[in-house]
């Protein structure tokens, strides 16, 4: 194998693949060069997705004309000059790859002004050779078109998404940048259509709003800074308990400005919240972190997405003590009917603190759960009791095991009790039953839905009497209208007042409920981000599992004797019970030997 050089042609475009992976790639380092150079306002336009145009202009502080061309020389850059400065790097931006590497890829325009310059300057590159060096009129700031991107590397362009994806992507992006930044005015602006705006007065409430609805910016708490920082200033917004999401994507770190993706903090911020949040649900927060510039490497990767801490676990600490003096005080639990004053889960309301506290305060007894599943409003406080199932009934099909296994098993189950407020265990014999009752109760929830609507799965359309605007974040604007379709199918009944508001005039009943406002949110956030899949009985689906989800006994919540043994018995009559509607098991088997081996026994 004979070693050669690449050509010049050839490693640039490599080089630039490093940088640019797609148009939000594109737009993140064009405006953060334009957050460099002290823009107060930042306008960016895409054309499909970013695939044909994307323009960012912003009033900053411009390019000198003999400066313009050696901007697009690899490496060549304002913000250092030795290495050393990495250690005091105030800048967004460092490497002096981002525009050359754009130009490589793309045929790009640069209108650029300084504030002391009479004209402007004008360069048109193509594939990175330069096509045009010219003077022009323009305002004080930089304009960058850039067009056809990927026009010369089919390779990368055919693994580009669909326009919408892409703008979806593009839309996050702008969206954590104007969070990231409130003191800075951003213009985001999709096919003519503008997605966000905000007005930079610096205010991070305000923007919160403009991205994510004002429902969400009312229900945010601003961060109490800890009294001591260890170096590290955090200030910010997170949600207050009941108000949570199904993934962590709602989450937005910012250090020193910079958008960032750390496991560890997002972990730290979710542990502070403790049980205060349902099993698999997440906060939404906006966290910012003002940390010394020689206590953090972000030379990591070409994206400047990940960094490093010399301390990370002083970082955790002030994270979670931040965060956990921020709840500490706050009480965001709603009035408990009286009716139910004298209920021993009343008298224990720890456990309710462990809810899906957003729910309507009409569901928080009972109705929830699935009507007649459960009775919420006994309490039996036998200390044991037995219970039998007829010799017909369908036992459950325990994870690597078939109902025939059981033929010979005892029908006599005793109760044992509840496990962290999350498991119930059961003797089954001289078997020991661990159940999530989370996941059992979904399960038996999802049966009955789907056994209500028939072979067809069709739902009944309630019209409601008060519509409600329902609110669709920034990300979810441009692929809102591919799902809509779906939506109608599914009874859900969206009327657009404006170009990016909704309201809510009819909703499908199921299950002897109507859909919720957040069960609607969280099927929007699978079909948006793809869990849905694309085929409609896919999507149907996802819609059942999500109401089903939402409707069963959560993990971590207290539940009387009654309560479990209700809960046994509908669920032993389930089929496919051994397993929840998303796959996770539902319960586990302990065999008598092998738990007698474990305490190194040889029986009883």
């Amino acid at each position: 194998m004979t070693i050669k050089m690449l050509s010049k042609d050839a490693a640039e475009k490599i080089a630039a693949g490093e940088v640019i992976e797609n148009p939000a790639s594109v737009v993140k380092e064009l405006v953060e060069n334009a957050l460099d150079a002290g823009a107060a306002k930042i306008e960016i336009a895409i054309e499909s997705g970013g695939r044909d145009l994307i323009t960012v202009a912003d009033d900053g502080e411009g390019i000198r004309p003999d400066e313009v061309a050696l901007a697009f020389k690899r490496f060549a850059t304002s913000k250092l000059s030795a290495i050393e400065d990495l250690d005091c790097l105030a800048s967004l931006g460092f490497r002096g790859e981002a525009l050359p590497s754009i130009a490589a890829v793309s045929k790009l325009e640069m209108t650029t002004r300084p504030a002391n310059a009479v004209g402007a300057t004008k360069i048109s590159l193509e594939g990175g050779e330069e096509k045009e060096f010219t003077e022009a009129g323009a305002p004080c700031g930089t304009t960058v078109k850039v067009k056809e991107l990927f026009f010369n590397t089919p390779g990368r362009k055919k693994f580009l998404k669909a326009p919408a994806v892409e703008a979806s992507r593009v839309s996050a992006l702008i969206s954590a940048m104007a969070l990231a930044h409130p003191d800075r005015s951003f213009s985001l602006q999709s096919g003519g259509r503008t997605l966000l705006k905000t007005s930079g007065d610096g205010k991070l409430l305000h923007v919160i709003g403009a991205v994510y609805g004002q429902d969400t910016a009312a229900a945010m708490v601003e961060l109490k800074r800890s009294a001591d920082e260890e170096g590290t200033v955090p200030e910010g917004c997170i949600s207050v308990p009941r108000f949570n999401r199904s993934s962590r994507k709602w989450i937005t770190i910012v250090v020193n400005g910079r958008i960032v993706n750390n496991s560890q903090i997002s972990s730290a911020l979710i542990r502070a919240y403790g049980n205060q949040l349902p099993i698999n649900r997440f906060p939404l927060a906006v966290l910012k972190l003002q940390i010394k510039p020689e206590l953090i490497d972000v030379n990591v990767h070409p994206a400047k997405t990940e960094i490093r801490f010399i301390d990370s676990e002083a970082v955790k600490k002030v994270v979670y003590k931040t965060v956990k003096l921020s709840l500490q005080n706050l009480y965001d639990l709603p009035q408990w009917p009286t009716s139910h004053s004298t209920t021993p889960s009343v008298k224990s309301p720890d456990n309710y603190s462990q809810y899906h506290l957003y729910l309507p305060k009409s569901c928080l007894y009972g109705e929830h759960l699935d009507s007649g599943s459960l009775n919420l409003n006994e309490a039996d406080q036998q200390p044991e009791k037995l219970f039998m199932l007829e010799g017909s009934t369908p036992l459950p099909e325990l994870p690597g095991e078939s109902r025939e296994s059981f033929a010979g098993d005892d029908l006599y189950y005793t109760l044992i009790g509840q496990y962290l407020n999350s498991y119930i265990l059961v003797q089954r014999g001289e078997k020991l039953l661990l159940i999530d009752q989370h996941a059992a109760h979904e399960r038996l929830i999802y049966n009955r839905i789907k056994a209500s609507l028939g072979s067809e799965s069709k739902v009944k359309t309630i019209q409601l009497t008060i519509p409600y605007m329902l609110d669709i974040p920034v990300l979810w604007r441009e692929q809102l209208p591919l799902v809509l379709p779906f939506l109608i199918s599914c009874g859900i009944d969206l009327e657009q007042i404006d170009p990016d508001s909704y309201v809510v005039r009819a909703v499908p009943l199921i299950g002897n409920e109507l859909l919720k406002d957040y069960e609607i949110s969280d099927l929007l956030e699978k079909l948006i981000t793809g869990d849905g899949g694309e085929n409609t009985v896919f999507q149907h689906d996802a819609l059942l599992k999500t109401v089903a989800c939402h409707r069963s006994v959560k993990a971590k919540q207290f539940l009387t004797r009654t309560e479990m043994e209700q809960l046994l018995r509908d669920w032993f009559e389930t089929e496919s019970a051994g397993y929840c509607p998303h796959g996770r098991p539902t319960v586990i088997s302990f065999e008598r030997e092998q738990l007698e081996k474990s305490f190194l026994r040889r029986g009883i």
